[in-house]
């Protein structure tokens, strides 16, 4: 990791939990954005994480790994986990994997 890692947790109420990433997300914290993403899965009142990466520069296997890690959690809860703002390299990362499409990769804010 070259940069700072951030991230902010947005809950208004509305069942929509977003959190917010800044920085490069590979194995030095990939750990601990998938602990954060399974809290956030877990908790009462959410029924959709949405993870906005549009600070995110760089995306990993390890990204990829915790982004997936969150949403097997946020299924088995009965939630649903989503991508938003992920481009450049970083969408072009999570097609490559093969992942875009169940991650629900879409560019904007989504609603749930």
């Amino acid at each position: 990791m070259t940069g700072p890692f951030t991230v902010c947790k947005h809950d208004d109420g509305d069942g929509v939990a977003r959190i917010m990433v800044s920085g490069e997300i590979d194995h030095d914290v990939g750990e601990a954005l998938s602990l954060i993403l399974i809290n956030a899965a877990e908790q009462t009142g959410v029924r959709h994480v949405v993870v906005d990466l549009a600070a995110v520069p760089f995306l990993g296997a390890a990204g990829v790994r915790c982004l997936l890690t969150g949403r097997q959690v946020a299924l088995r809860h009965g939630r649903a986990l989503s991508v938003a703002n992920a481009e450049g390299i970083v969408r072009d990362t999570l097609r490559a994997a093969g992942v875009a499409g169940i991650l629900s990769v879409e560019k904007g804010a989504v609603s749930a």
